[in-house]
């Protein structure tokens, strides 16, 4: 893949031995932020001894009571912070720890957790400091990098309608036999959105060739 402007500067910023310690550092300091919040949902604990008259204490009290769910949380929390904490599988311990603070961060904000939303929200920004510094692993997710691997917008978005007139014609199908009444327009829509998936597929066979 051609090397463009980002990624040069990406591959000088990364050969800073400075940075590299700070990074590790960032590391190290979110991964043991996730592991005490981690623990206590793990060992099936309340998180909080706030009153249910309290919005977080009501908030805490109705995730506390989901208890599956509650110690999943912990489990993946425990699984992100030591995925940060081992350098081969930092790359991938940053990606977890995205949507668990990403969440975290809007529930901080929504339900008013005050000073600690600041905390969390510095959380996220290190976090996305992290993914900004393994660039080069995920930047193949940008648009504009599928190459040959997914089949182009326009014949996707096609196929899509064709699937979305299908499945209408089969509901108006199965509905028309259900109630006794005339079944020619819908097979008549699921024989369109057929023959429309096969030219489409046949096009950019024919394309790729």
């Amino acid at each position: 893949m051609p090397s463009t402007a980002l990624d040069r500067l990406h591959a000088r910023v990364v050969r800073s031995r400075l940075l590299v310690v700070f990074t590790a550092l960032v590391r190290v300091l979110l991964a043991l932020a996730f592991l005490p919040s981690g623990l206590v949902k793990v060992r099936g604990d309340r998180f909080t001894t706030l009153p249910v008259t309290d919005p977080v204490g009501y908030f805490f009290d109705g995730f506390f009571s989901a208890t599956g769910y509650y110690q999943f949380v912990g489990v993946m929390q425990l699984t992100a912070a030591l995925l940060l904490l081992l350098p081969g599988t930092a790359s991938l311990g940053a990606v977890m720890y995205l949507p668990i603070i990403l969440n975290i961060f809007v529930i901080n904000v929504a339900v008013g957790f005050g000073g600690t939303a600041v905390i969390t929200g510095l959380m996220l920004l290190a976090n996305v400091y992290l993914l900004c510094w393994d660039y080069d692993h995920w930047k193949a997710l940008l648009p504009g990098h599928a190459g040959r691997r997914h089949l182009d917008f326009f014949t996707t978005l096609g196929l899509g309608a064709a699937a979305w007139l299908g499945f209408t014609g089969v509901t108006r199908l199965h509905l028309a036999r259900l109630r006794h009444t005339d079944m020619a327009g819908p097979a008549l829509l699921v024989v369109i959105a057929a023959l429309g998936a096969v030219m489409l597929l046949w096009f950019s066979l024919r394309r790729a060739a």
